[in-house]
């Protein structure tokens, strides 16, 4: 299972791009070779147009001639690849349709959500405006969150957004929350730290927590955490399990306690574009790690489904 993925149509990716584009544009830079390749566009035509004005640079990565999202093909794709679900992360921005990301994403998987699992993005710039979102995205069928506190320059931590904790854990909705380092230097590098999981977890003992990118490179504080609160869970997408066992990777607390108290708190991801490629050769990656088969399993699906099993439970219907 892909605990962290990106399921858009072109007017989704464009929301999503543009997002960055205004809040953390540095992404746009530093990672566009990778957005070059999962689009299949020229990264000499993109480099170019992104200095001139970041909408041209836009226009290579999603030229109007590319084909329309197809979701019989995504989901044939996934099959291929070994995917059996996926916690598709969406947000609050607006469509040119009026429509929010999420809404759009709720209603395209309406029939599939057993195998796409929508995780309704929430900006926290407004804590009335996201507890509505989630409220709307809830009643619409969404069974996660998504946040990502560098895009809203706040500290999830913040007293004002306590509403919104509450009513995530009330519903059982697991919050997948961007956390260690990030790019954007307009806001601190302690936005979405293990410390700001620590606040969040010893507030509200019943809140479901995925600390996505496993708060690298800070794993070792993250897994801390997690023994401490058992509604804390690590994905560690955006990262290749094929460097995890270098010396000096960040990851060598990961490894050393996979076979105690990290085998049942760590979750495969990918992040969709940052790693552009097949699926199935990053979960080989990490089958081919110094790691026992039971440890392996569950960190591909097993602690996924469970993390959806736990928040089900008691989810309404």
């Amino acid at each position: 299972m892909d605990a962290c993925s990106l399921v858009y149509d072109d007017a989704g990716w464009r929301a999503y791009l543009n997002r960055l584009g205004e809040n953390a544009p540095e992404y746009l830079d530093v990672f566009s070779a990778s957005f070059c390749r999962y689009f299949g566009a020229s990264h000499t035509a993109y480099r170019d147009a992104l200095a001139v004005r970041r909408q041209d640079a836009i226009d290579v990565l999603l030229p109007p001639d590319r084909p329309p999202f197809d979701l019989a093909g995504h989901l044939a794709d996934r099959e291929r690849q070994g995917v059996t679900g996926e916690f598709a992360m969406g947000s609050a921005e607006r469509l040119p349709d009026g429509r929010t990301v999420n809404e759009w994403l709720l209603e395209t998987v309406r029939d599939v959500r057993d195998r796409i699992h929508v995780w309704a993005g929430i900006s926290l710039r407004d804590p009335a405006a996201a507890l509505r979102e989630l409220e709307r995205s809830l009643a619409a069928g969404a069974t996660g969150l998504c946040v990502i506190p560098f895009l809203d320059g706040t500290d999830p931590a913040d007293p004002r957004f306590a509403p919104v904790w509450d009513a995530a854990a009330e519903a059982r909705l697991p919050v997948w929350l961007h956390t260690g380092h990030h790019f954007a230097r307009s806001h601190p590098s302690g936005l979405g730290s293990w410390r700001t999981v620590e606040t969040l977890a010893g507030r509200h003992r019943a809140l479901l927590l995925v600390a996505g990118h496993a708060g690298w490179p800070d794993v070792q504080e993250m897994l801390l955490t997690a023994a401490r609160h058992p509604g804390v869970f690590l994905e560690f997408s955006s990262h290749r399990p094929r460097h995890m066992s270098k010396p000096g990777s960040g990851w060598e607390p990961l490894l050393h306690h996979a076979r105690g108290m990290a085998r049942d708190r760590v979750m495969f991801g990918t992040s969709t574009w940052v790693n552009p490629g097949p699926t199935g050769p990053l979960a080989d990656e990490l089958a081919a790690l110094p790691l026992p088969a039971d440890v392996v399993a569950a960190w591909l699906s097993g602690n996924a489904e469970a993390l959806v099993a736990r928040a089900a439970g008691t989810h309404r219907g």
